[in-house]
């Protein structure tokens, strides 16, 4: 089908929120290496690392409900010019002390901004394309990974000004998506759920609406697709953050391979991983969703598994990594975010994003440490734990998630008089 522009406008300006998500965490590793011209130290690196993941997690929480409550627009807005000013304090640091400051401002304005972007895509997106242009977020996600790295090998030899050519390089991003995201109406559907909720409220046949109240996102019916996909989030993503986090350090570890070696296999990773995600952006929307989603989930598992059957060394590790990159993009966070804008109504929908994203990030920060003390022992045990992990997600999203009814539908019914038990009733 054709998509109107106006749709792949938005899709654009609020993807953009994956680009500077992504961005925001390649460079924060790179540059803050530059930084030790600074005074900037391993355990300072450590610490700030740390600050970055649990603010992204709280801000995810916080925005997306601020996101339901106030509207699309007037978030994104506020934490793009937080955003914005996070990345210049980090540009232009002048010493370790500006660094305490820049960095959770950082944290706290991206994850808030995710879930309200997403949610603006599903709902400016025409039928049919939905998946399609949520989709299409990832893309940019993947693209920013790329950018960031090839501004870091002309400003790695430069030391501390390398670091802030590297975050000067967001900044101007993220002032150009603020300026044009200005230019954008508040999401028709929120508008529209919005302006419904506030009749029914006021009438005087009835109070508020029950699914859009905080208290129900945790109640049932609702209860089930929150538990659902923060399970299916959190878990599926230890593998990917692994990846992200470690891969070098397995390669140079276990694998006998320089870190510029490793380096190759994650240009080569990105590449594969872009052209899937476009191979996923032309059957999200089609009858062939679940078998891709099938397939997928059996390729992202066999991945995990396969220094297991082998042996860990060079080969096995490029095939986790690049098969993971495969199966991933189907059976992985990409899902999440389809699934994310499908099972929740309109005024859940950032508020139920974000409460997973933050189990998520909490979740994959906690992994993270111990993540090295599972090496030290022998990298057998930590794949054991993501080939359960992929296994466990696959079967849920299989046999759980993609059988329940679209968010919608559940409050059409509610409204209609039907019970949480009649009006979510698994397909």
């Amino acid at each position: 089908m054709r998509i109107p522009k106006n749709a792949w406008k938005v899709a654009v300006l609020a993807g953009m929120a994956s680009y500077l998500d992504a961005g925001v965490l390649v460079t924060n590793g790179g540059a803050l290496v530059l930084y030790k011209g600074l005074g900037v130290t391993n355990q300072h690196i450590s610490q700030l690392s740390a600050i970055l993941t649990f603010l992204f997690a709280f801000g995810a929480l916080f925005g997306g409900r601020l996101g339901d409550r106030f509207g699309r627009r007037k978030v994104f807005t506020a934490t793009m010019i937080g955003l914005a000013a996070g990345i210049a304090i980090m540009a232009f640091a002048p010493s370790i002390a500006f660094l305490y400051v820049g960095i959770p401002i950082l944290g706290f304005s991206i994850g808030a901004d995710l879930p309200v972007s997403m949610s603006m895509i599903a709902e400016e997106a025409p039928e049919g394309a939905k998946g399609k242009l949520v989709a299409f977020s990832h893309v940019l996600w993947m693209v920013a990974i790329g950018t960031v790295s090839l501004v870091q090998v002309f400003a790695g030899g430069l030391g501390v000004l390398g670091g802030r050519i590297m975050w000067i390089h967001l900044l101007i991003v993220a002032v150009v998506v603020l300026v044009l995201r200005s230019t954008m109406p508040e999401s028709s559907e929120w508008q529209r759920a919005h302006d419904r909720a506030v009749r029914s409220a006021t009438s005087a046949q009835g109070g508020e609406i029950k699914a859009v109240t905080l208290k129900q996102l945790f109640s049932k019916p609702f209860i089930f697709p929150l538990v659902g996909l923060a399970l299916f989030y959190g878990i599926v993503n230890l593998s990917a953050n692994t990846g992200g986090q470690f891969a070098t350090l397995l390669y140079t570890e276990f694998a006998g391979m320089s870190v510029s070696q490793a380096g190759l296999v994650g240009v080569v990773g990105l590449a594969v991983g872009v052209g899937m995600s476009l191979v996923f952006m032309r059957v999200i929307d089609t009858k062939y969703r679940y078998a891709a989603f099938a397939i997928g989930a059996v390729i992202y598992t066999f991945s995990q598994a396969l220094p297991l059957i082998f042996g860990v060394h060079a080969w096995t590790l490029i095939g986790w990594q690049l098969l993971g990159g495969v199966g991933g993009l189907v059976a992985g966070e990409p899902m999440w975010k389809i699934w994310s804008q499908e099972l929740f109504p309109t005024l859940l929908r950032s508020s139920g994003q974000g409460f997973t994203t933050f189990f998520t990030r909490i979740l994959a920060a906690l992994m993270a440490l111990i993540t090295a003390s599972l090496m030290a022992t022998g990298p057998a045990t930590l794949f054991i734990i993501l080939t359960v992990a992929v296994a466990f997600t696959s079967v849920l999203g299989w046999f759980w998630l993609r059988r329940m009814p679209k968010g919608e539908d559940v409050e059409a019914a509610l409204e209609a008089g039907a019970t949480p038990e009649q009006a979510f009733q698994l397909k």
